[in-house]
């Protein structure tokens, strides 16, 4: 979650009336994921992604069917690397 961190002070210092939007945004996100897991497309054989509406940031995230669980691994603008999702 640093990189969510990471990327609301960015927003903040470049873009100050839209933080709250973006954070809404993605929470919002998060919500919908946890309520139906596979909504977002499988990138990876264990990993999917969600691409928030109208903004142009990715979530990536793991599900475990057997424990009910899902697991945000990052979110990324869209114009960053998938590397690194293992």
């Amino acid at each position: 979650m640093r990189r969510l961190r990471e990327t609301s002070t960015y927003i903040q210092a470049h873009h100050p009336g839209a933080a709250d939007d973006v954070r809404q945004a993605i929470r919002s996100a998060f919500t919908l994921i946890a309520h139906y897991p596979d909504v977002g497309r499988r990138v990876r054989p264990r990993i999917r992604r969600f691409v928030v509406p109208r903004l142009p940031y990715l979530v990536y995230y793991t599900v475990d069917e057997g424990a009910g669980t899902v697991t945000i691994i990052t979110v990324r603008h869209a114009a960053q690397s998938r590397r690194g999702l293992g």
